[in-house]
């Protein structure tokens, strides 16, 4: 019973976010996250992801993210992200049930879209993700990925905690935080619930 109900729920979500959305291009494929043939390590530290949220062009953001984990948590395929309060990405981080991870090809292109969207904000700047460069597409699911990338990591949150200050090592509180500049960071845990490649 519970299967049909998840089923019907997916079917329900599928058919809005459809008639609500554009699709994504054909050039993207579903694989399974065991099918994930990339070093997390290289994907975000060093190249750069595009963190994504939201439903419809109006109330969708993205930002870059450079930390984060692409593992296995209670036997689920997980992505964690972390997002500062500082960002404008956190309260529609906090009121959306899925985000998604783009990774794009190495070249300038995609180089100089990160870096717009990871130093310019959406409150000031409502089509920060356009002036960057990148064209939004739409998962079946509703949600956004970018036509530029060539990998997109689809993920419903399970999970969500704060920082504590009292607990982050001392050079860390000092380094990131202790000037005020950034606001503590929010972790989220999301189950893959696809990927898509190109």
């Amino acid at each position: 019973m519970k299967k049909i109900a998840m089923m019907a729920i997916a079917m329900i979500c599928t058919l809005t976010a459809a008639m609500a959305q554009g699709t994504m291009s054909a050039d993207w494929k579903r694989i399974e996250p065991n099918e994930l043939e990339v070093k997390p390590i290289n994907l975000i530290a060093n190249d750069w992801m595009a963190l994504a949220m939201g439903r419809d062009e109006k109330k969708m953001n993205s930002m870059t993210i450079a930390w984060g984990t692409i593992g296995q948590l209670w036997n689920k395929p997980v992505a964690i992200v972390y997002v500062s309060s500082s960002r404008y990405s956190k309260h529609l981080m906090d009121e959306n049930e899925y985000f998604t991870v783009t990774a794009f090809p190495d070249n300038d292109i995609s180089r100089k879209a990160l870096q717009y969207i990871g130093t310019h904000s959406q409150r000031n700047e409502p089509d920060k993700t356009k002036r960057a460069g990148l064209t939004t597409e739409w998962t079946k699911l509703g949600n956004p990925v970018f036509k530029e990338g060539n990998l997109a990591i689809e993920c419903k949150k399970i999970y969500a905690d704060e920082f504590k200050s009292e607990l982050l090592p001392e050079d860390v509180k000092q380094r990131l935080y202790g000037n005020g500049r950034m606001g503590l960071h929010t972790f989220y845990i999301g189950e893959i619930v696809n990927i898509w490649k190109k």
